[in-house]
Parts: structure tokens; C-alpha cells; sequence
């Protein structure tokens, strides 16, 4: 054959070379060059690891033991089974390539391939173009794929996508590293997406059993249910608890159909649950948010998803319109998306600054205030209640005199954000001082702390090097424990 001398043998053809025994239908033999070509049923069985080929046809080198076998080869060793077309085999190296399509098989493991390269002296593979690994608990696509068998670590380059049996997708451009023994997953500059959330960051760790992920770098993660987005430099979820935490600069943006609210804090937590009643945010020092009829600060926050109420803890300021509000602690209650109702708990304060900028003071064990169009309508102070309020003049706005009011309880009833009539309860005790003898001591409730140099704006909020810091020491008892807010440039 080409010139060549060779032997025809026909018919249950069995040859053997040191550990390598193959057989056939039927072959030519090529004495000179020490090589065959085999047909019909061929089967190529390594004494030394029990190695066991299959195809339609081989050709076969003795004097460099290469193999290469063509149509419908199956290999098999120990647990794997490799199905292709076409395999070349180094029997010295016990290495097998494909590279016109193949499918392996190993326990629950199916991967199929355009190329594909297994060293069994190693025990390691590589595989390329439209690399696809299935498995009952993820299905893994990739143009890239290496897989150690003895630590049972997968590697991949380039884009690779992950779809877990839960519904978990995971995106990267730039590959990563798939542990199969324990199901963990370290992807770079890649995407988490679940039925409720997207995670992004510069590099992502998922951990399958637990469904919990962390992402580090430029983490950005937004709820589907809420339509939050937060912001980040790490990000932590514990997939079992359906706990998130957000840390490095946080920043959460919840989007309304009229406003966007923003926040950021030290430390933000997502607690995800079965029950929406569960269901609520929390953050945690350093505290400040803005929308443009809402801002604030404080030490701590919480929001509970299903009731829409923010609640806000230690030393917090809120700021609507023209009115600053302070208490022990806040809450406030949206409906469809606005402010409804606020509740000030204990030491409750409020200043609202008019025209003139007089400061109009309300104060009171709690307060409770309604709302309408985001506008105060109507503020319920309760608990040794107090009000100044200075009297203006209807046609020229001049200042006509001060008011100062004590009862037990008064109501305060709102047009356009201002005061406009107000009733008193419980043997109230009314002075009215006019212009002329107004003195400074007589326009300042005990506690009263005009804090609007610490009212933050949107660039503020947005800033990463907003930070709230203690006030210096000032000669008043009253601002002992004030805070301020600054840029820390």
C-alpha cells in the first residue's frame, strides 16, 4: 500500500506489543515501519491500568506506541467513558486527545467539547470550544475548561456561565474556579443572579450547598422584589438565613415612582425571608439618607419592606421641606410610595423657620404628625407640651409678637407646610409677648438645636467620603452632643 510492504490478516485479529493487546476484523501490516492499520470491531486494551479503547478504525505506531483511532471510539478508564469520533492516544504518556467533538462521562460529571485533552499519568484535562460540563446539581458553559481530577477543581478562561438547579445563574467574562468535591465557585468580574437578587463584583465566591456568595470589588446588588439597588465594596449573603451584608462605603439607592431615596451607612443589611413580614433592611452607623421632600441622619436605621416604616435610632435629625425634627427615635410610614405618618418617640423636637427666619418651635414627650402630598398637614403633641410661635403681620409680614404656649397636649393643624391654627388641651398656659420685649432667652425652647449645616444634600450622600464626626466642645450644655457632617477632605 503506497509503495509499501505489508500483510493482510483477516478475522478475530489479535495483536500484542509489551502491555498493549489490540484487537480487530481485520489489518495491515507494515513490518518495516513496526505499524498497522486495523478495521471492523477494534478493541485496544492496556494490560497496566485495565485502559480500554473501542472504534471502527486505528492506525497504529509501534516504534512511538501512538494511536489514532476514528469512528464511534469509546474510551474507557476507571470511571470515565469518552465518546468520539476521533482520538489520538500516546500510550507511553497515557495521554488522549479529540478534537472533532466528544462527550466524557465521570460519575454524575457530563462534559462535552469540540476539542478535548486527558493526561491519565496526571489526571487532568483541558477542553475547548463550546465546553458544556452537566451535572444534577449545575450545567457549566465555557470555550475554556481544566479540570484536576485528584483535587476535583475545575478552572476556566474567559466567559463562563453557570446555571445551578435552584435557578442561579452565574456570569463571568473572565472564568474562574469551580471546586466540585465541596460545590464552591470563585468567578472574576463576574454576575450572581437569583430569583430575588443580581450580585456583581470584581470577584464573586459562591458556595452551592449553602447557596450563601460574597463578592469583593465594585459590588453592586439589586433586589428584584424592592427595587433596591445597593452599592459597595463587599458584599457578604448567607443564602440559608437569606442574610446580606454590605460593606466599604455602602450606598442604597430605593427607587419610587416619583423619587429615588438614597442612604448610605458604615454597614447595610438585606434580610430576606419566606414571610414578608420578615422582610426589612438595616443599617448601621454613620447613617444618612436623602429624597427631595425627606433627608436625615442617624446612628442606625431599619426599614421593614412590608410595612414600608423606617425607623430611625439614636441622636436622629430628619428634615422635611422646612421643618427640622428631632427625637429619641423616629419612624416613618410610607403609603404608595409617600410619607403618611411620623412618630416621634420621647424628647420629641420640632423648629419650622418662617419667612422672617424666626424659628417656630414645637416640643413634647412624642408627637405624631400626618401627612398629605409629602406635606405635614397635622402634628398630635403629647406629654408636657410646649410651642413658641412668632405672630406676623397678614399684610406687610412684619413681626407682630412672640407666642409661648404650655399644656398637656395640643394639635397643630397645616396649610402649604405652615401653621394654621392650633388647639390646646388640658389647662393651657398661653403668654403672649409683644416686639419690643422679646429677649433672646424668651425665643429658644429648652433643647432647641438648629442643626441645618448637618442637613445633607444629594451630593453628600452620593460622596464616599461623606462621615459624620462629634462636634468640638462649645460653651453650651445644649450642643454637648451634637453631631456634625462634613466632608472629610
Amino acid at each position: 500500500m503506497d509503495g509499501k510492504r505489508y500483510f493482510k490478516v483477516v478475522g478475530n485479529v489479535h495483536f500484542i506489543q509489551e502491555t498493549m493487546e489490540i484487537w480487530c476484523d481485520s489489518a495491515f501490516l507494515y513490518k518495516n515501519d513496526n505499524s498497522l492499520e486495523a478495521f471492523g470491531h477494534i478493541r485496544v486494551f492496556d494490560m497496566l491500568d485495565s485502559t480500554t479503547i473501542t472504534s471502527r478504525r486505528l492506525i497504529y505506531n509501534g516504534n512511538s506506541q501512538y494511536a489514532n483511532l476514528r469512528e464511534n471510539v469509546i474510551y474507557r478508564e476507571d470511571s470515565i467513558i469518552l465518546y468520539t469520533d476521533y482520538l489520538d492516544y500516546d500510550i507511553i504518556s497515557k495521554s488522549a486527545n479529540y478534537f472533532n467533538g466528544g462527550k466524557l462521562h465521570d460519575g454524575d460529571n457530563i462534559l462535552t467539547s469540540r476539542k478535548g485533552y486527558y493526561d491519565a499519568r496526571g489526571r487532568a484535562m483541558a477542553f475547548k470550544t463550546e465546553v458544556v460540563l452537566v451535572n444534577p446539581e449545575s450545567t457549566l458553559e465555557t470555550d475554556s475548561l481544566y479540570y484536576d481530577m485528584i483535587t476535583k477543581v475545575a478552572s476556566s478562561v474567559g466567559p463562563t456561565k453557570i446555571i445551578s438547579s435552584d435557578g442561579t445563574t452565574v456570569n463571568t467574562e473572565k472564568g474562574g474556579e469551580f471546586r466540585m468535591r465541596v460545590n464552591k465557585t470563585t468567578i472574576n468580574a463576574g454576575i450572581i443572579e437569583t430569583e430575588s437578587y443580581i450580585l456583581r463584583g470584581d470577584q464573586l465566591f459562591y458556595d452551592r450547598n449553602s447557596g450563601s456568595n460574597r463578592a469583593i470589588g465594585n459590588v453592586y446588588m439589586f433586589s428584584k422584589d424592592n427595587d433596591i439597588i445597593i452599592t459597595g465594596e463587599e458584599a457578604e449573603n448567607d443564602g440559608e438565613r437569606g442574610i446580606t451584608k454590605i460593606f466599604g462605603n455602602p450606598l442604597l439607592k430605593k427607587v419610587f415612582e416619583e423619587d429615588t431615596l438614597y442612604l448610605r451607612a458604615d454597614t447595610l443589611i438585606s434580610i430576606d425571608d419566606s414571610l414578608d413580614v420578615n422582610k426589612k433592611l438595616l443599617a448601621y452607623h454613620n447613617v444618612v439618607f436623602f429624597r427631595y421632600d425627606l433627608q436625615g441622619i442617624s446612628d442606625s436605621l431599619s426599614y421593614f419592606l412590608s410595612d414600608s416604616i423606617l425607623f430611625l435610632y439614636n441622636d436622629p435629625v430628619i428634615w422635611n421641606m422646612g421643618n427640622q425634627i428631632e427625637a429619641d427615635s423616629i419612624n416613618i410610614v410610607f403609603r404608595n410610595n409617600q410619607i403618611n405618618t411620623l412618630n416621634l418617640i420621647d424628647n420629641s423636637f420640632m423648629i419650622l423657620q418662617d419667612t422672617l427666619k424666626n424659628f417656630n418651635q414645637l416640643k413634647g414627650k412624642t408627637m405624631t404628625g400626618f401627612f398629605a402630598e409629602n406635606q405635614i398637614a397635622s402634628l398630635n403633641v403629647d406629654g408636657n407640651s410646649e410651642s413658641i410661635f412668632f405672630a406676623l403681620d397678614d399684610e406687610d409680614n412684619s413681626l407682630t409678637g412672640l407666642n409661648k404656649i404650655l399644656c398637656s397636649s395640643m394639635v397643630i393643624r397645616f396649610v402649604d407646610n405652615k401653621a394654621d391654627n392650633m388647639s390646646f388641651y388640658m389647662k393651657p398656659e398661653a403668654s403672649f409677648i409683644p416686639p419690643h420685649e422679646i429677649e433672646e432667652p424668651d425665643t429658644r425652647l429648652k433643647g432647641f438645636n438648629w442643626r441645618e449645616e448637618e442637613r445633607p444634600k444629594l451630593a453628600d450622600v452620593l460622596s464616599k467620603e461623606w462621615s459624620v464626626e462629634k462636634a468640638p466642645d462649645t460653651s453650651t450644655k445644649e450642643n454637648e452632643d451634637a453631631v456634625i457632617i462634613s466632608d472629610s477632605n
